[in-house]
């Protein structure tokens, strides 16, 4: 956070020591001009910040009187890797990140559990109960030393190759497909093939050399990140895959150092209705996403059939015993935070 004073006042009365009655003027109250700077490794053009980040930041403008702002550096502009982001907030190497909380599943072993298979039907459920676990405390300690503007889930995960279409279960089986986090790099082991760890800016280079042949990722990126030029085979698989969380966060020093009334101008318009915000441009641009691939004559959208996804799902199904012994084995109650999501095993 950098903050910039001007002092208003006529300086000439200081060259007159302030001795002339007539040209003696007192300089008025500092006024403050503080900035908030955002790091994130999305272009400028990407749907959260045209859709979320640009009007959060003219929101903030406007509610403060220019006194406050929010400067967007995307495209990792700031220096380092999307992976790094998490780190920057944490040490106030910037104010604000938006990023991935699966760019480093170590740190976010409970935010995680939004990955588990099949949790929930869509993204607006998820992004409840992700605020509904935030706010009764099982996300503790992760965001220590941040404050959570938003955090969501956004459209169903699905799966694109760019030489080989996937129309079964069963022609996953031997594929190198990108993951974005650890807890789907086990789904798709748990499908027969092999994840291969990817932010997603390393996506398009890596598909459009054939060094991969897939991947398995959220739609909103065929066109937020031009996927469509590099993959041909679209595959719906309905929501049988964890969904990614994603999440801008603040360094808490930096909001502790805001006055009492900008503090007050960020509490009004972060939380879980931003989040819905963010999760309901991610859904539409999914939709977008999917219509643009269909219409195109050089590429095809396939579908999964019930049966087809009640057989994945089947295959998903011991992803959750195996989260509930690495919980146990960090010594987080991973079966409690399952019994606040209704989680039911026994079904």
């Amino acid at each position: 956070m950098t903050t910039t004073l001007s002092l208003k006042g006529a300086v000439a009365a200081v060259a007159l020591g302030f001795t002339s009655a007539l040209g003696a003027f007192a300089p008025s109250a500092a006024q403050a001009q503080t900035e908030l700077r955002l790091h994130t490794f999305v272009p400028p053009g990407h749907i959260i910040v045209r859709e979320i980040i640009e009007p959060l930041a003219a929101d903030i403008a406007e509610q403060s009187g220019g006194e406050l702002t929010l400067t967007i550096y995307p495209s990792m502009q700031l220096g380092g890797k999307a992976p790094e982001l998490i780190r920057q907030a944490q040490d106030g190497t910037v104010d604000m990140v938006f990023t991935l909380p699966g760019y480093t599943s170590p740190v976010f072993p409970r935010t995680q559990m939004i990955e588990l298979p099949g949790l929930r039907p869509d993204g607006t459920s998820t992004t409840e109960l992700m605020w509904d676990l935030l706010e009764g405390g099982y996300f503790d300690p992760e965001y220590d030393g941040l404050k959570v503007v938003a955090l969501w889930a956004a459209d169903d995960a699905g799966l694109y190759t760019r030489d080989k279409p996937i129309r079964t279960p069963q022609d996953i089986e031997g594929m190198l497909l990108r993951s974005p986090s650890a807890a789907q790099a086990a789904q798709i082991e748990k499908m027969g093939a092999t994840p291969v760890a990817l932010p997603i800016p390393q996506l398009y280079p890596q598909l459009e050399r054939g060094v991969i042949d897939g991947a398995m990722v959220p739609f909103t990126t065929i066109l937020d990140f031009r996927m469509h030029e590099v993959a041909n085979y679209f595959t719906i698989t309905g929501p049988l895959f964890g969904r990614s969380q994603f999440l801008i966060v603040m360094n808490e020093d930096s909001y502790n150092g805001l006055s009492a009334e900008h503090q007050a101008i960020l509490d009004g318009l972060m939380g879980e209705e931003l989040s819905q915000k963010a999760t309901d441009a991610y859904l539409d641009r999914a939709a977008e996403s999917i219509q643009f691939v269909r219409d195109a004559a050089d590429k095809e959208v396939i579908e999964f059939t019930e049966e087809q996804q009640a057989e994945i799902a089947a295959m998903l199904r011991p992803i959750y015993d195996e989260w509930l012994a690495s919980m146990a084995e960090q010594g987080i109650d991973g079966q409690a935070m399952l019994d606040a999501a209704g989680v039911n095993l026994s079904n």
